[in-house]
């Protein structure tokens, strides 16, 4: 059992958990008193902490011990990704997290479903909670950068130079394995359902980024996004 704990964290500090946190570990998990758990905080390495005291709705644990355990990728690793429906865009970000991406940014492209601005907020809210739960789950003790929804147009003008881009294609030519070596940050770029328009396509190719072919098949939006990324974890990662 893991979990993510928004506060600093030392060794024989108590901590009080939030009231979901403490419902899920005393409701759904039904942990006792005198049980161990992994915590961690999102800065690195891992705890082990003590239930010491429960009620109904609270739960108190005891800081034990700290692992300098870390378990990230050491390709510096991003996913664009263009929002798109609800349950696809969540299953991407759930999967990219497990993919060991180091931030996450959510664009908004012509191909993207209506966007109620009203909800923006939620929306990334919701994202957060994912990337936390993710993270518990794969054993990653640092959260991966979520950035604030924005235009792809936006986020392509402020592209780094100094890293390597590719977008998925139709028209690609190029492929993963006539790609060098990358020795710096790798950026992907994935359409909403769709893909990608013609002109997007074209504004990310003078933004740097290389027009990369999957093969003949069509891939969805979340299917694109975990074989691009394991792709790249393979090739330069930590994957396998």
């Amino acid at each position: 059992m893991r979990l993510f704990v928004n506060q600093p964290l030392v060794v024989e500090l108590e901590v009080v958990l939030s009231k979901e946190s403490a419902h899920y570990l005393l409701n759904v998990l039904r942990l006792r008193v005198g049980t161990d758990i992994i915590v961690f905080n999102g800065g690195g390495g891992e705890y082990t902490a003590r239930l010491v005291a429960a009620t109904k709705k609270t739960a108190l644990l005891q800081v034990i011990e700290f692992k300098a355990i870390e378990r990230e990728s050491p390709l510096p690793l991003t996913l664009v990704q263009a929002i798109s429906r609800s349950d696809r865009m969540d299953y991407t970000i759930q999967k990219a997290v497990e993919l060991g991406v180091h931030q996450i940014v959510p664009v908004i492209t012509a191909r993207s479903p209506p966007l109620d601005k009203s909800k923006i907020s939620k929306r990334e809210q919701h994202w957060q909670k994912i990337i936390i739960s993710s993270c518990e789950q794969c054993g990653r003790n640092r959260l991966p950068v979520l950035e604030p929804i924005l235009p792809l147009s936006a986020w392509l003008m402020k592209v780094d130079k100094g890293g390597r881009g590719v977008v998925l294609s139709p028209t690609g030519t190029i492929h993963f394995q006539s790609l060098e070596q990358s020795e710096g940050p790798v950026t992907v770029l994935i359409g909403a359902e769709g893909g990608l328009s013609e002109t997007e396509i074209e504004q990310a190719r003078q933004a740097g980024y290389l027009e990369i072919s999957l093969g003949s098949r069509i891939l969805r939006t979340e299917t694109a996004a975990v074989a691009v990324l394991a792709i790249c974890q393979a090739l330069w990662g930590d994957l396998g």
